[in-house]
């Protein structure tokens, strides 16, 4: 059985159709790391998953160019939590370690990474995002995202749960 023990509201900035997710920049540590974002874009726009990760940092890239006030809601469970995909336009899992106690978000083009607190732990991640159809009509604002984390005790690939048929279209 799975519960939901912590969660949170706020508000990302989405900038040229991304926003960076990581605890800790791989950057900080290693100067070789500096391509991290590229390559979590590559690998976002490569596997069709539209969730790239690289290095620790996971891209979140959506059918919007910007959203400086895009709602994410964060929760924390004890395991995984029970699927809804049904509710949601685009749907991945992947691995996602918290270092320091704090996620941040980060729009992509040097926006101010936006902190979170969440305790240190290694996590399986589920990430979705939804009001895509509105976003390709050009309506603004109906986009909002959520970010599921529970204890994971082995690594495991990403996983394309469910996916925009929109992204066809691009």
């Amino acid at each position: 059985m799975s519960d939901l023990v912590d969660h949170g509201d706020l508000e990302v900035e989405i900038n040229h159709g991304q926003v960076y997710i990581y605890s800790a920049p791989p950057w900080r540590t290693d100067p070789n790391q500096a391509n991290a974002m590229l390559h979590a874009l590559d690998d976002a726009q490569n596997s069709g998953r539209y969730v790239g990760v690289s290095s620790g940092l996971v891209d979140l890239v959506v059918p919007t160019h910007w959203n400086f006030n895009a709602p994410m809601r964060v929760e924390v469970w004890t395991a995984e939590p029970p699927p809804d995909d049904d509710n949601w336009d685009n749907v991945v899992d992947v691995d996602l370690d918290i270092t320091d106690d704090t996620l941040h978000f980060q729009g992509s083009g040097g926006r101010p990474p936006i902190p979170c607190a969440v305790p240190s732990g290694a996590y399986r991640a589920r990430i979705a995002g939804r009001g895509y159809d509105q976003l390709r009509a050009d309506v603004e604002g109906m986009d909002d995202y959520r970010l599921q984390l529970w204890p994971r005790e082995s690594e495991a690939s990403p996983t394309l749960r469910k996916s925009w048929p929109g992204w066809n279209a691009t």
